[in-house]
């Protein structure tokens, strides 16, 4: 062992003792890391309970006005689950309810529905209510049966084929990994793994740097014989250590607790299996090192511990944002688009959570362009690390 790395050595390990003696440090790497995973498995728990058995054959209560005009459609209803009740006489007074979520929806059947075979139906609802959307959807897929009813004994009284109105069938076939509402949930893990890798090390990265220059515990390390690059390196690598504790916590809290949730229910599937999180630690450790370079550059040119805890503390925004986006739009990856530091991971793992194969060289593009990008942070870092001025508080 040479002369740097064994002084290397003696700072990292004394950041890691210090660090880990701290209870805001620990507290950071090991109940932080859960917070997300059980928000995201307690979503889906309640999905999974909502969803639990055949939906459609669950009674729901629904407002009418008009029944009396079609007996025939409301019978219809009734044989489907759909309970009838009154609604609110004044039209105001129902489209209020329907906005504050008081009624889910309601159907208003028109009076010519008495003399004509043809009508409109109208639904008063509020598609911006999850719960009103699934009513809505449910009313609209038994009234759509009932047209099919119809248009099956008019085309027979007519002595036509029954399925003459209905020249077109249409066979769906799906290619996805058994999707469902679970899918939507296993979407938000990228994104929420991106967050606390850029969260995880930030305590340490602060204290070990503009706090101890604030404390006035920086400068009898400066008299030690350690160059600065190798003292800024070995709190880096004490940074990177936590960074990693979080994430691993943080995955495996992840595949754990979504696992536990989607159990729950028949109706949910299953989150991948331990060895794609495990590829997914391994495809996160260039990020590791990226999020710990950006931490200790903006940690050192900060002229305090509450300017270097603002900037830090938005820091992990910047990356999970697009993941936010990429849960509602899915992007393909490309060279290009790999080759982006920090986002290159996220499309990777993105593909990973969707049980998509990966290709080696996106992976090798990926991986190298954002340590190349760690890299050269880490040595604009290391520069400003030697200025006196950053020594000098104020």
């Amino acid at each position: 062992m040479t002369g740097w790395s064994r002084r290397l050595r003696t700072v990292f390990l004394k950041e890691i003792r210090d660090h880990a003696r701290d209870r805001r440090s620990l507290t950071l790497a090991l109940i932080y890391p859960l917070l997300g995973p059980l928000l995201v498995a307690a979503g889906l728990y309640m999905a999974g309970n909502t969803l639990s058995g055949d939906y459609k054959q669950r009674p729901l209560s629904i407002p009418v006005v008009g029944v009396e005009n079609a007996p025939a459609l409301a019978e219809h209803l009734r044989d489907n689950n759909i309970e009838i009740v009154g609604a609110p006489g004044d039209p105001e007074i129902r489209k209020a309810f329907v906005r504050e979520g008081r009624l889910p929806v309601v159907l208003v059947i028109p009076s010519d529905a008495k003399t004509s075979e043809n009508f409109t139906v109208e639904f008063i609802t509020n598609l911006g209510r999850a719960d009103n959307l699934r009513a809505t959807v449910r009313l609209t897929d038994v009234i759509s049966s009932y047209n099919a009813k119809l248009a099956g004994a008019r085309a027979m009284a007519a002595g036509l084929p029954k399925d003459y109105a209905a020249p077109i069938k249409m066979k769906k076939t799906n290619v996805a990994r058994d999707a469902n509402i679970a899918v939507f949930f296993y979407n938000m893990i990228p994104p929420l793994i991106i967050f606390m890798i850029f969260l995880g090390g930030v305590h340490l990265a602060i204290d070990s740097t503009v706090g101890e220059r604030e404390r006035g515990a920086l400068e009898p390390l400066l008299l030690a014989p350690v160059e600065r690059w190798v003292l800024l390196l070995a709190k880096s690598g004490a940074a990177l250590a936590f960074t990693f504790v979080t994430t691993l916590v943080n995955v495996s809290a992840f595949k754990g607790f979504l696992s536990l949730a989607a159990g729950s229910s028949a109706a949910l599937v299953q989150p991948p299996d331990w060895g794609v999180f495990v590829v997914i630690i391994a495809i996160a450790m260039p990020l590791m090192a990226i999020a710990v370079a950006l931490q200790m550059a903006i940690a050192v040119i900060t002229k305090s511990m509450k300017e270097a805890q603002i900037y830090l503390g938005l820091l992990p925004l910047v990356p999970a944002l697009p993941g936010m986006v990429m849960v509602f739009q899915p992007i393909n990856p490309s060279d290009i688009l790999v080759a982006l530091p920090v986002f290159g991971q996220m499309v990777l793992i993105s593909q990973l959570i969707s049980e998509q194969a990966l290709d080696p060289r996106h992976m090798v593009i990926a991986t190298c362009s954002t340590l190349i990008a760690a890299g050269l942070i880490f040595l604009l870092a290391a520069r400003w690390f030697r200025r006196e001025k950053m020594f000098v508080l104020g």
